[in-house]
């Protein structure tokens, strides 16, 4: 059986749909030269209030090997749709979307109404719901787009790549264009997206996913980090792997990295002494992937040392995050307030008009259990001389 890369899959299928369109008698077929076949788009705001979008097309080339590299279209209008038609005059073919991958959106636009600036991709027939979202931590969004992409020399595919693989990394949520739209309109859940900014590599600029951009309603309130997202993810029970730095263990210099294999987060709403509560418990499996010292944590002594080391620094983590989110956002990017409503029906019909009064002074109770089932290949820590 012929397996297929993901771009050359892409490519394929790009080529299908064009034959499809050229050899059927559909009334409203296409001609190939007609469409510029979308990979990306950046939106940003000018000066005067209008809308600016940059457009990463695929230019396909090439005699008898295919080649493909991006173009950019640029185009100003007063909403993002006529923004998009009027790219035609500039490219002379009319974008087709199907195929775009990643949105990128300006903070600026985010912090202003998202919704504003995205409602004609959530309308269009076009569109796909499984685009990705992404807020540009650099000044303009377009910049993203005309950034390096090291693998790919399609910065919007590279960047799909990148989110598909979130469940190897855990340091930005893995949010497609529907779920973030779902949680906008449901309001006791504040929606987040992934973050994405610059950075320089063998003297190129190339965009890098991490972070996470938090929303109340339709506008950006705020950011996390990449060590506070993973932290984040604990909470929402969405950890799939990745790895997790345990920091000075035991009174020790010597760090360890744990790879992640299995996390489970069991999020519980129980009410004590009249007063709602959270309690998370945490458990997860992991491998001892590197240790930067000669301290012996593969022995059964050592190995219970690191152990509560972890449990207390995951613990120590995930409160921190969780209150300063709550305190300094007042947004529960968490999902609290949906447990409630799916746990405690009747609790949450009598709270759900007051869910943010509720939220600002709700407290959690967290407990992790580490369980480590592995330490690689080697099974003692490394040594000069022996």
């Amino acid at each position: 059986m012929i397996k297929l890369n993901k771009n050359k899959a892409f490519m394929l299928i790009v080529i299908l749909i064009f034959s499809s369109i050229i050899f059927t008698g559909c009334w409203n077929y296409r001609e190939v030269e007609q469409l510029a076949i979308a990979a990306g788009v950046a939106v940003d705001k000018n000066a005067d209030g209008t809308v600016h979008i940059t457009i990463e097309v695929v230019n396909i080339g090439g005699g008898t090997e295919v080649t493909y590299e991006p173009k950019y279209v640029e185009s100003d209008g007063d909403t993002f749709f006529e923004a998009a038609r009027k790219a035609i005059t500039k490219d002379g073919r009319r974008i087709y979307w199907s195929h775009a991958k990643v949105v990128v959106i300006s903070e600026a636009l985010a912090r202003e109404d998202i919704l504003k600036y995205l409602d004609f991709l959530f309308r269009d027939a076009e569109a796909r719901e499984d685009t990705w979202l992404l807020i540009s931590r650099e000044k303009t969004a377009g910049a993203i787009l005309r950034g390096k992409g090291m693998l790919n020399p399609i910065v919007s595919f590279q960047l799909d790549d990148t989110m598909r693989s979130q469940e190897s990394i855990s340091v930005f949520p893995f949010i497609e264009m529907f779920e973030f739209f779902d949680r906008i309109f449901y309001k006791q859940v504040s929606p987040i997206l992934p973050t994405v900014h610059l950075v320089e590599q063998y003297s190129e600029k190339t965009p890098h996913v991490g972070g996470t951009a938090i929303f109340k309603g339709e506008k950006l309130v705020g950011f996390l980090d990449e060590a506070d997202t993973e932290s984040m993810l604990w909470l929402r029970d969405e950890i799939k792997g990745g790895v997790t730095v345990i920091k000075n263990v035991s009174g020790t210099k010597d760090n360890v990295t744990l790879e992640i294999f299995k996390s489970k987060s069991k999020i519980t709403p129980v009410i004590q002494e009249g007063v709602l509560k959270m309690k998370v418990e945490i458990d997860v499996n992991v491998n001892i992937g590197e240790i930067t010292g000669s301290t012996d944590f593969i022995s059964s002594p050592g190995k219970q040392k690191l152990i509560k080391a972890a449990e207390g620094q995951i613990e120590k983590e995930i409160n921190n995050v969780y209150t300063m989110v709550r305190d300094k956002y007042n947004a529960d990017v968490f999902g609290f307030g949906r447990r409630v409503e799916m746990k405690m029906p009747d609790v949450w019909n009598q709270i759900k008009n007051d869910w943010d009064k509720f939220f600002a002074d709700l407290e959690i109770e967290a407990k992790v259990n580490v369980n480590i089932i592995g330490s690689a290949t080697t099974s003692m820590p490394l040594k000069v001389g022996e």
